[in-house]
């Protein structure tokens, strides 16, 4: 049975998802994974089989029957997830709502009925050929043997898991693990892990250079809560006016940095994006804080820990904190928006920017008559509306408003699954078209190949910001505007090169008000944009900043060259911080690497940095659950801030 649903996996799900080539070896790896995991398995469920047979035999053999198709069937429906989202379901599972995990399954359209019928009817079979051939049938000797096996299995050996040294990437890696262990780790790491709001933490991080900007931390009841004391390195690149800036985010949906930008290594399919990046402050080594969407807002524009699944979700209870339109809405009267084709209620994102006091929300729910949803699937599911409407949507109410300031934060949707753009064959035309200009080698040539849809809905993504530029510019207020681009992500559906590619975005600062323009190499994260913006306004006089604050960036850095000064976790999904970066080193899912300046990462079999990075991250998941299940993000003086 084991055999035979790995067999499944590489004859059907491997074929019919268009896994890149190479990944039979993986596949054909992995059988080992499952073995040793089965027999895991095996010593766990022998005890409640020896109590129940001690009672009852017969009913001990349904129950060993019972639990290898359950467990069988279990696996086969997670490997069918993988192949739909490229990444195995953990304890992520657990961070959504029934309507959230129905709103996703109903966008892949991938997950058929029938696949199961026959697999059920498959371990049917199965289960009456165990009953009736195999149960006794095994000699003294061979039951000892397996005895040891199942024992042996149990050991903490590392060759028992596959590891990322061993495979080209981690999708491979990814490939050969076998789904059902990796979802009952998760689990059992998520219901088990430490960091309860009553253990100790301390102040320490792992140090910095100074410039670095290291924090000073100033009460031990409120463990993010330091002296703010972030550099202005953003202003000495604008020439600011008297008049306060408009300040407009747009985050793209699966923006990531492998296909998009100078050197990425999938090549280029934002053109008019990599245009502008030319013209702005430009960093080529950004990383995301979460690899999903759920924590983009509150990371970007507030700078604020994870709590248990991401910052949002802990919607009431959200603990009182600062954000980038708190601020500006009580210190400089600024209006704000947000736009954004889908339903603001997934991810809890309106929660979080209505507790933010922002203006106005513009979902699907409030377009109005005249603007084109995204295509539907198979199923007749759609986001919402697609990238050049939530442009065009954003420009008609522009010109009406007021003369104060805006803090106005758009989201696009279309590089999204299920990658359906309206007049898809012409874009479909255009990847092929870019492709050949891009001259890429024949492996990257023929690996894009297989992502088509996903790349030619990130070329209709490029089109629609090149027209909102292009209308933007005819307004009144566009000399007086910083735009400030990243991506919420790298996209999972096109498999990931390594642990850090997930998180590996650009992060593009555009304005007419520009003195010069640069690109960056260090490494930063969306983390960083909101304390730099503010130390920008406040040395500007436009508002003044609190002398204390709590936000988990410490500013962007302007170095031309690669370098990496701060230590910073990672959330992968609502229920899984792993990930920590740590100057030159990054921690993930314990295992250590050294970071390359394009952003690879090589193992570490020694490293000195390893128990401390670990010790770090423990650190940080005590100081997470603390604060945000105690409201200990900021002190009732700060309110003064944003009330």
């Amino acid at each position: 049975m084991i055999l035979i649903s790995r067999v499944y996996e590489i004859v059907v799900t491997s074929n019919f998802s268009n896994y890149p080539q190479g990944s039979i070896w993986a596949l054909l790896h992995g059988l080992k994974f499952d073995v040793i995991f089965y027999l895991q398995l095996s010593a766990i469920l022998m005890i409640p089989y020896l109590i129940i047979a001690f009672f009852n035999p017969r009913v001990a053999l349904y129950f060993f029957a019972f639990a290898t198709v359950l467990l069988m069937l279990g696996n086969i429906l997670l490997l069918q997830y993988f192949s739909t989202a490229r990444v195995p379901l953990g304890a992520d599972l657990f961070g959504y709502s029934l309507a959230e995990i129905k709103h996703t399954v109903g966008a892949s359209g991938e997950l058929k009925i029938f696949p199961f019928i026959v697999i059920f009817l498959y371990l049917g079979i199965m289960f009456r050929v165990m009953l009736k051939h195999v149960y006794f049938k095994i000699k003294p000797l061979g039951v000892a043997v397996l005895t040891i096996l199942i024992l042996c299995s149990c050991l903490p050996f590392k060759q028992f898991q596959p590891e990322s040294s061993k495979f080209d990437n981690e999708f491979a890696m990814l490939v050969a693990y076998n789904k059902l262990s990796f979802f009952t780790q998760s689990v059992s790491a998520y219901y088990l892990k430490g960091g309860g709001e009553d253990q100790k933490f301390t102040f320490t991080t792992i140090a910095a250079s100074a410039e670095g900007n290291p924090f000073t931390y100033i009460d031990a009841d409120y463990p993010f809560l330091h002296k703010e004391t972030t550099p202005d390195m953003l202003g000495e690149y604008l020439n600011l006016g008297k008049t306060p800036p408009n300040i407009i985010f747009i985050i793209v949906e699966s923006l990531g940095r492998a296909y998009s930008g100078e050197g990425a290594y999938l090549g280029s399919f934002t053109p008019f994006l990599d245009s502008l990046m030319q013209k702005s402050l430009y960093w080529e080594n950004c990383l995301s804080t979460s690899g999903r969407t759920f924590q983009v807002l509150p990371s970007t524009l507030a700078s604020v820990p994870f709590g248990d699944h991401g910052f949002a979700e802990l919607e009431d209870k959200m603990p009182e904190h600062l954000s980038l339109i708190s601020l500006l809405k009580k210190q400089a009267g600024y209006s704000s928006r947000f736009v954004y084709g889908g339903e603001a209620e997934f991810d809890k994102m309106e929660g979080f920017l209505n507790r933010q006091g922002i203006g106005e929300i513009i979902d699907s729910r409030k377009f109005g008559a005249g603007y084109q949803k995204l295509p539907a699937n198979a199923n007749g599911f759609t986001w919402g509306f697609g990238d050049h409407e939530i442009f065009r949507r954003y420009l008609q109410d522009l010109n009406t408003q007021s003369g104060t300031p805006r803090m106005d934060v758009m989201l696009t949707i279309a590089t999204h699954d299920p990658f359906l753009v309206p007049n898809q064959e012409n874009y479909n035309r255009k990847f092929e078209e870019r492709l050949k200009t891009l001259k890429l080698d024949e492996k990257t040539n023929s690996f894009d190949k297989q992502y088509t849809p996903q790349l030619a809905a990130m070329l209709y993504f490029d089109e629609s910001i090149r027209y909102f530029f292009n209308e933007v510019s005819k307004t009144k207020e566009f000399a007086n505007t910083i735009f400030v681009i990243t991506g919420d992500h790298r996209m999972p559906e096109i498999p990931i090169s390594t642990q850090i590619d997930r998180f590996h975005v650009p992060l593009i600062i555009y304005s007419p008000m520009l003195k010069k323009t640069e690109k960056f190499s260090s490494i930063v994260s969306h983390f960083d944009i909101t304390p730099s913006l503010i130390a920008m306004l406040n040395k500007a006089n436009y508002i003044k900043r609190p002398t204390v604050a709590a936000w988990m960036g410490h500013g962007l850095d302007n170095s031309k060259g690669f370098r990496s000064l701060q230590t910073y976790p990672m959330i992968r999904n609502k229920n899984e911080i792993m990930d920590i970066l740590s100057t030159d080193q990054f921690l993930s899912a314990q295992s250590i690497y050294d970071i390359s300046p394009n952003l690879g990462l090589e193992p570490v079999e020694n490293s000195s940095k390893a128990q401390q990075m670990k010790n770090e991250l423990d650190n940080f998941l005590r100081k997470n659950n603390y604060a945000c299940k105690n409201n200990k993000l900021i002190p009732d003086s700060l309110k003064v801030y944003y009330k």
